[in-house]
């Protein structure tokens, strides 16, 4: 599942800026303390509970999912510490 979160942060000049958030059933299996990852493209990978935050109306719970995410270089996979790979589906 994916959804589309469009924003404006106060310093980016009116500037919005969209984060797509897609569920990944893999993660609901981790202990994530920030719910997610975070790519650089505004790519967010997240559990079903963030997922949840994201999904609701309530602004409050969104930003504070948002500032919660683990950011990562790139999308396509992130390192357990066992050294297996959680896989990340593409956008």
């Amino acid at each position: 599942m994916k959804l589309t979160w469009t924003f404006y942060p106060k310093h980016n000049d009116g500037q919005s800026i969209s984060l797509t958030v897609i569920y990944v059933p893999a993660l609901d299996a981790e202990k994530l303390p920030g719910g997610g990852f975070l790519t650089a493209d505004n790519i967010a990978y997240v559990d079903w509970p963030t997922y949840k935050l994201f999904d609701t109306v309530d602004l409050q719970a969104r930003q504070h999912a948002f500032r919660q995410l683990v950011a990562i270089q790139e999308s396509g996979g992130v390192h357990r510490s066992d050294g297996s790979v959680i896989l990340l589906p593409r956008p």
